[in-house]
């Protein structure tokens, strides 16, 4: 039981973690700095820069 414990704890580590990282740089994200996907989530994105990428990508 106490694996499995960590096991989730750690797979919820990841998704926040991966919650605060650019997905096109993999650098830590500015929370100021965002856009929706597809799906209507928001983004947070590292610099202008990666977020034009994401967007360009998303619109085609």
């Amino acid at each position: 039981m106490k694996t499995l414990l960590t096991i989730c704890a750690l797979s919820f580590a990841s998704v926040a973690m991966a919650a605060d990282t650019c997905p096109i740089s993999g650098k830590p994200a500015d929370s100021s700095i965002t856009s929706k996907d597809k799906d209507g989530k928001t983004v947070a994105f590292c610099c202008e820069k990666c977020k034009a990428k994401f967007d360009a990508k998303n619109k085609q």
